[in-house]
């Protein structure tokens, strides 16, 4: 098993909007993938910034990522983040 897979598990596993019947069984889905994608980015968010604290490099806080530093700069840098 590698770390995306796991992760996927864990994603396919999250049904919070499933069984709603004003929803149909796809629309669930995008409802509940929208949840963790906005708990994911706030996740990401409070990671940075406590790496950061820990200073930790833009340049590592990118390839942790995979993303350039200046990305994640633009991204969380200068106030961005929490």
């Amino acid at each position: 098993m590698t770390a995306n897979s796991a992760a996927f598990d864990h994603v396919e596993a999250f049904r919070w909007h499933q069984g709603d019947p004003a929803l149909s069984d796809s629309e669930a889905r995008l409802y509940d993938l929208g949840v963790l994608r906005s708990v994911l980015e706030e996740a990401v968010e409070i990671a940075v910034a406590d790496a950061r604290a820990d200073r930790v490099t833009w340049a590592k806080i990118g390839d942790a990522l995979g993303v350039t530093h200046q990305a994640v700069i633009k991204r969380y840098g200068r106030g961005g983040g929490r």
